[in-house]
């Protein structure tokens, strides 16, 4: 009797308690599950090396979830408590427990951005980068001139230099490639590092989007004929070596140096690019305008005025020097 009576009461207390597990399973289901505490966005860093466990602790101190337990168990059932991603996140107000976690397991972590606008050296890239500290990895030697493409990259804290350098350098090869498949024909050169120095020069001479193609043309036409280029941006970059730090006026001394980067005074191609070259230059190297221009001189507005014959480019010159001297007197 006695033994019927415990086996009873016994049962009675093992179903009170499924019935009590099964409650706390399902509120611990539905905390996990419901909206969360947040009342604001907030960002929530995930650090290198971070254990799940601290990172349960620290999202329920900042008020992030309500439950470090709950989160632990729930990340542990889902099989996400060994694949955290290291990032600053940004968490959305009312984010559930189910949603964090799928947020710091998914890599999609808030980036930084990095602009390098076209025409920036090798030296300005590499100087723009050492200083921006959420990066590591500190870089001391220069990539090569003209391989890197301009544009907006974006990086995570603790990405590496190094790693936005070979974005930059996977991408202007891609450019490249792609605007070599579909060059002229007849160009006054056979190989792509020269498409790159045409490409950095053009960029340097205009900043007009509509004068890449003109300014080329000029530059094929000069070469075919076998005329020194006559560049002052290759003139520049000789004693600049990339360094808008070493600016000056070019002096008379540097037209008469014996020297490749001469433009002025040798034909031909300086030895390296002076830049690194957008997109829209790379492919106006190789794609010309078809003109008989052989020269161009600034008009004043930003852009520049262009010319068959040499008396008519002093006479562009000429005019050009009166504004010049306009803008002193102004000034002074």
């Amino acid at each position: 009797m006695f033994a019927r009576h415990f086996a009873a009461n016994f049962f009675n207390l093992l179903v009170i308690v499924c019935i009590v597990i099964a409650g706390a399973v399902h509120w611990a289901k539905k905390q996990y599950e419901v909206a969360g505490p947040l009342t604001s966005d907030i960002n929530f860093e995930v650090k290198k090396g971070d254990r799940f466990k601290a990172v349960a602790i620290s999202l329920e101190e900042l008020g992030i979830i309500y439950s470090a337990t709950i989160f632990k168990i729930g990340a542990r059932y889902a099989e996400q408590d060994d694949k955290l991603k290291f990032g600053n996140y940004l968490v959305p107000r009312k984010a559930s427990m189910q949603d964090v976690i799928a947020l710091i397991t998914s890599g999609r972590a808030v980036s930084e951005q990095v602009t390098f606008p076209e025409g920036f050296t090798s030296y300005q890239i590499v100087e723009r980068l050492n200083a921006i500290s959420e990066l590591t990895g500190k870089l001391d030697i220069l990539p090569t001139e003209g391989s890197l493409a301009p544009n907006t990259y974006s990086y995570i804290k603790d990405d590496t230099r190094k790693n936005i350098l070979q974005k930059m350098i996977d991408r202007q090869n891609k450019i490249l490639d792609d605007a070599w498949a579909k060059r002229s024909i007849n160009l006054p050169y056979n190989n792509k590092k020269d498409v790159l120095i045409i490409a950095s020069i053009i960029e340097k001479e205009t900043p007009k989007k509509e004068e890449l193609k003109i300014v080329s043309g000029v530059m094929m036409n000069r070469l075919r004929q076998g005329i020194p280029l006559g560049m002052d941006s290759t003139i520049v970059y000789e004693f600049t070596k990339g360094n808008p730090k070493n600016m000056r006026s070019i002096r008379q001394s540097d037209l008469v140096k014996n020297t490749k980067y001469n433009s002025r005074r040798f034909t031909g191609l300086p030895p390296t690019a002076i830049g690194n070259p957008g997109k829209l230059a790379i492919e106006a190297a190789v794609n010309p305008s078809d003109t008989d221009f052989l020269y161009f001189v600034a008009d004043g507005s930003g852009g520049h005025v262009f010319s068959k014959t040499l008396e008519e480019h002093n006479s562009n010159v000429a005019k050009w020097r009166k504004v010049e001297r306009a803008r002193k007197i102004k000034q002074n």
